[in-house]
């Protein structure tokens, strides 16, 4: 084609763009736009090459750390309730947890179902762990992520998934010990974390937490200590936690929290939270307490806590000036009641002290008593330093066995004559059951007046499973008013599950029970 005999419409293109048409190029035009390539190595400075240390630095850890992760899958089968009955587990999150919740062989015209409107739901959960020993295959967790379960389900950072058994547990201190039942289970790639001494961790350390939140495995999130010594939060009845703004969200619970040196400083326990989901404030058990704690649930399988026999209160600083507290005195617990005959009382402790130190151990809120003397032995010996009339006492006290820990054997250590255990009633689920009485409900501080007290609760047993435990009062059973002992034994006759509604110490729970 001609010059001459280009269509007019080009050349119309040509006198609007002003552009030659010859001196386009095929090869350009079908190219298009590209993105230059990058070049230089980046900004630079001496104060960005401390971060890009400190980022590598962090990525070495999470690599190290990884090993020890374990992602915790449990399953739980629950019997639905009778009709006109609620699944208190249906009733905070929903029919079958939330859709997670699948029909089991219990379901109606089913093998145990007899055409009644029951049916069993297979529950499943998720949480993280860490190994502490690799050859004998213990790994920690929290108590809330095992508790309950028929199934637990561990898989490693080296992808293999193994069966594990419950070594021990400890709801008061939310801290549970699993191991992988397979003795020559496959250890390569995997390593084990150090529980480090967290009473050096100061506020503003830099800190890791490691999961699997929300089931998204091996994940990690960085931020800083924020506070240390946090008690009084509701999380546990023993201990004062480690907040931080390293994010944890649901399934991260058990999960390590690392400080710069790899070391475990601490296990991701609960968030506080709005939502259900990060809020910048998280919480986890100090490593000091978690080592105390699990080597006793290793060596005894269960954890025995001292008791003073003392009721605290916190201190504010009209308190203080009412108390006529030496200046510089800002912390401590104050001793609002004392049991009659117990380890404090036998001392000399009265009500009023103020206890500021136990065993040289400074004192800044009346948890950190409650803590100090829970994870001393039984038949130890507690220096008690106070403040009575405005003046520094020092008192020794033997400490003894909790009461509520005395249905899991026989006491460590001396116990007070006024303080014996309540004597075995009979057993149903597991647990043995007395009728109220006066001593008793002072005795585990109950409100309610009628029904029967758990004494002692066997371990491992159905009662046990679901966390009841002695000094817990079962007011009904399947919704039936408990008037005594037969009440329940004839409820609980030829049943596999029963739910029963319990006080513990002016708290109240619906409790599901399996055998």
């Amino acid at each position: 084609m001609s010059q001459m005999s280009k269509p007019k419409w080009l050349w119309l293109l040509k006198a609007v763009l002003g552009i030659s048409l010859s001196g386009i190029s095929p090869v350009a035009a079908a190219a298009g736009y590209q993105i230059p390539a990058p070049s230089g190595a980046g900004i630079t400075g001496d104060h960005v090459e401390v971060l890009q240390k400190m980022s590598k630095g962090v990525a070495q850890i999470a690599k190290q750390s990884s090993q020890a992760v374990v992602f915790v899958s449990v399953y739980k089968n629950v019997q639905s309730m009778p009709y006109g009955m609620i699944d208190p587990f249906d009733f905070f999150f929903g029919p079958g947890g939330g859709g997670r919740g699948q029909p089991g062989p219990g379901g109606p015209g089913g093998p145990g179902g007899g055409g009644k409107p029951h049916r069993e739901k297979r529950e499943e959960g998720v949480g993280s762990g860490f190994f502490i020993d690799v050859a004998k295959g213990y790994v920690i967790t929290n108590n809330h992520v095992v508790q309950g379960a028929d199934e637990i389900q561990l898989k490693l950072a080296n992808n293999e998934t193994y069966t594990g058994k419950v070594v021990g547990r400890d709801p008061n201190t939310d801290i549970a010990v699993v191991q992988i039942k397979k003795e020559d289970f496959n250890r390569t790639g995997l390593g084990a974390l150090q529980l480090t001494n967290s009473d050096d961790l100061d506020v503003g350390d830099f800190v890791v937490a490691v999961g699997a939140p929300f089931g998204l495995e091996a994940s990690l999130s960085f931020g800083v200590v924020s506070a240390v010594s946090r008690g009084s939060l509701g999380i546990a009845n023993i201990g004062n936690f480690i907040q931080t703004d390293a994010a944890i969200n649901p399934g991260k619970s058990g999960g390590p929290l690392i400080d710069m040196r790899g070391r475990c400083v601490g296990m991701n326990t609960a968030i506080y939270s709005r939502s259900g989901a990060y809020n910048g404030i998280g919480f986890a058990v100090p490593a000091t307490m978690v080592r105390t704690v699990a080597e006793q649930l290793i060596n005894t399988g269960h954890v025995r806590r001292g008791y003073l026999g003392v009721y605290l209160q916190p201190l504010d600083d009209e308190m203080i000036a009412s108390l006529n507290l030496p200046e510089g005195v800002h912390g401590g617990g104050l001793v609002s009641r004392l049991m009659p005959g117990g380890p404090a009382a036998k001392a000399g402790l009265e009500t009023g002290d103020v206890i500021v130190e136990v065993n040289g151990q400074l004192i800044k809120s009346h948890s950190e008593v409650t803590t100090a003397v829970g994870l001393m032995k039984p038949g130890s010996k507690a220096n008690l330093t106070v403040y009575r009339d405005g003046k520094k006492k020092t008192l020794s006290v033997t400490v003894s066995q909790h009461p509520e820990d005395r249905g899991t054997g026989s006491p460590s250590g001396d116990e007070s004559e006024d303080e014996e255990a309540p004597a075995a009633g009979p057993q149903v689920f597991g647990m043995a059951i007395a009728p109220w009485s006066k001593s008793l409900q002072d005795r585990f501080n109950l409100e309610s007046k009628g029904g029967v007290v758990i004494t002692q609760v066997t371990p491992d047993s159905p009662a046990d499973r679901a966390g009841l435990r002695p000094g817990d009062l079962i007011l009904k059973v399947d919704g039936r008013k408990v008037d005594g002992v037969d009440t329940v034994r004839k409820a609980a006759k030829g049943k596999n599950r029963l739910l029963v509604w319990i006080e513990r110490a002016g708290e109240y729970y619906f409790v599901n029970l399996r055998s």
